[in-house]
């Protein structure tokens, strides 16, 4: 009877493993959105591409493990340029620590393409979109579950021609 030596196929075996989870280290789908290699992102889609009311108030949850790096925290906004018809949409933003602490600021989103040339365009069509940075090189000192609200202050009720809102969260170069 012949003995089989596994291993190489031990070695073979970790490393997979080990790359899947490099690979799959984010969490897109949960509500609590960890990231290994970290960059987060959690999208928030506005049904019938409507900024409704209802939606006024937004809250986006991410989890911070590393106090001892600075954070870059950015919203983006997807919009079809022709169904808008806003060219500034007022923030109020609130950074929630899972210690209780709360920091505000406050920025805007600059829709006019003539004002602000840092508009993308995206994929084919006249879907564009825009970022702001509110909270840059940002030291979160308290490891857990931060919350981001964002607060739309524009004028109407509802805002048609809005895809989806996105925070963004990466270590600050």
């Amino acid at each position: 009877m012949r003995k089989i030596n596994f291993q190489h196929g031990f070695w073979t075996v970790v490393a997979a493993v080990l790359l899947t989870s490099m690979l799959f280290s984010c969490e897109p789908y949960s509500k609590k959105h960890v990231c290994k290699n970290f960059s987060i992102e959690v999208t928030r889609e506005f049904p019938n591409t409507n900024w409704a009311f209802e939606q006024e108030v937004l809250d986006f949850n991410f989890d911070i493990e590393d106090t001892t790096k600075a954070y870059d925290i950015a919203v983006t906004l997807l919009y079809d340029t022709v169904v808008n018809v806003l060219k500034d949409i007022p923030l109020s933003l609130t950074l929630s620590a899972p210690d209780g602490m709360k920091s505000y600021s406050t920025s805007h989103f600059l829709l006019d393409r003539k004002e602000n040339p840092e508009i993308k365009k995206t994929g084919t069509g006249s879907t564009a979109e825009v970022s702001v940075l509110v909270y840059p090189h940002r030291k979160l000192k308290v490891p857990g579950t931060y919350t981001l609200t964002v607060y739309r202050r524009a004028e109407k009720a509802d805002n048609y021609g809005f895809i989806s809102l996105a925070t963004k969260v990466t270590v600050a170069k």
